[in-house]
C-alpha cells in the first residue's frame, strides 16, 4: 500500500497554507449548524427526505430540510478518519487520511491536443486509456451516446488502470450497473466489499440543494459500502456570499447536508470532504476557476476538513 505524505506532515521542511485558525473552524462550523437548523436544505428525492424525517429532521412549507444539531455533528463523528482505497492489487492500495497527499486528475475533458497529429480535437474513448494514471473519469467521450458515457468511462477505468478510481454515474440506473460492473471486475460482490476499489463523486447544487439524482445516486453507494466524494463547487459573489468566510460557510453547510443523509443511510460510510469552489467575474458574467481567490477558498475548506479530521479531495489548479 502506498503512502504518500508531504515533507511538511512528517517533520520535515514544507511549505503550508492555513487560512484559518482553529477559533475560525469553530466560528464556520456554528454558522453552519444555524444555516441548517434555521433556513435548512432542500432535497429533490422524497426517500432522501423521509430517511432524514425518521432521524430528526423536519421540513418546511417550502420543501426544505432541517436539522438538529445533534444529528449533524453525530453524522460528522461517524465519517471515518482513514481508509484504505483499493487498488486493483494491494500494491496499488492508497492510504486516504490527512497525513496523506495525492494527485489526480479531475473531472472529464470534452477536448484534448492530439500529441501525434497536433490537432485539437473532441475526446474519444481511446484517450482515457492512453492517459491514465490515477482515474477520475479523465475524458467526456464524444464517440458515445451521451446518454451511456459515464459507463463507458466506467468501462475504460476497469479495463485499463489499475489504480483506485473515482467514478460519476448519471442516473440510479447507471449507479447500479456501475456497481455491478465492479463486482465483476473485483470477483464478486463481497471481494468488492472487502476492497471497495470505487469511489463515486457527487455534486450539491449551491447553494444548499441537492438534486434527485445526486441524492439516489450516493444512497445507492451508500448502501453498497463504497466511498462517497461530495464535491461542492460554489461560486463566491454568485451561488455564496462575496466574503470568504460566508462562502466557506455556505460550503460546508452544503457538505454537512449531505453527509447527514450518507450517515443516516449507512453510518460509518467512507466520505471525502471534496471543493472546488470558483469566483464570479462580476464585470463579464463569467465563473473564474484559476483567480487568486479560488486557491485561497479551495485552502479554507481544506482546512475544514483537517478541523474535522476527514479526509479531503480538494482543486488544486
Amino acid at each position: 500500500m502506498k503512502r504518500w505524505a508531504h515533507s511538511s506532515l512528517m517533520g520535515g521542511v514544507g511549505v503550508g497554507l492555513n487560512f484559518l485558525r482553529e477559533k475560525d473552524c469553530e466560528k464556520i462550523h456554528e454558522a453552519s449548524l444555524e444555516v441548517l437548523h434555521d433556513r435548512g436544505a432542500y432535497f429533490d428525492s422524497e426517500t432522501a427526505r423521509e430517511v432524514l424525517r425518521d432521524h430528526g429532521c423536519w421540513e418546511d412549507a417550502d420543501g426544505c430540510t432541517h436539522f438538529p444539531r445533534t444529528l449533524v455533528e453525530s453524522a460528522l463523528e461517524a465519517v471515518p478518519a482513514e481508509f484504505v482505497h483499493r487498488g486493483r492489487t494491494p500494491d496499488d492500495d492508497i492510504h486516504m487520511a490527512q497525513d496523506q497527499v495525492y494527485a489526480s486528475n479531475f473531472g472529464e475533458g470534452s477536448f484534448t491536443h492530439d500529441l501525434e497529429t497536433g490537432e485539437r480535437r473532441s475526446t474519444v474513448k481511446q484517450d482515457a486509456v492512453d492517459i491514465i494514471h490515477i482515474y477520475n473519469r479523465a475524458i467526456g467521450p464524444q464517440d458515445v451516446p451521451s446518454e451511456s458515457a459515464s459507463m463507458h468511462n466506467a468501462e475504460v477505468a476497469f479495463c485499463y488502470t489499475s489504480k483506485p478510481m473515482h467514478l460519476v454515474s448519471g442516473s440510479p440506473f447507471q449507479t447500479k450497473k456501475m456497481i455491478k460492473m465492479a463486482e465483476i471486475a473485483a470477483g464478486g460482490k463481497e471481494e468488492l466489499k472487502r476492497r471497495p476499489r470505487t469511489a463515486f463523486n457527487h455534486t450539491t447544487i449551491s447553494p444548499l440543494r441537492i438534486s434527485h439524482e445526486a441524492c439516489e445516486n450516493a444512497m445507492i453507494v451508500a448502501e453498497a459500502g463504497l466511498p462517497n466524494h461530495i464535491l461542492v463547487m460554489v461560486q463566491q459573489g454568485a451561488t455564496s456570499p462575496i466574503s470568504y468566510a460566508g462562502s466557506v460557510a455556505v460550503h460546508n453547510a452544503d457538505f454537512l447536508a449531505f453527509n447527514t443523509l450518507l450517515q443516516c443511510v449507512n453510518r460509518g460510510n467512507p466520505t471525502l470532504y471534496g471543493a472546488s469552489a470558483c469566483v464570479m467575474d462580476m464585470k463579464k458574467g463569467l465563473s473564474l476557476v484559476a483567480a487568486p481567490e479560488v486557491f485561497v477558498l479551495n485552502a479554507a475548506m481544506a482546512r475544514m476538513s483537517k478541523y474535522y479530521n476527514i479526509p479531503s479531495y480538494i482543486a488544486g489548479g
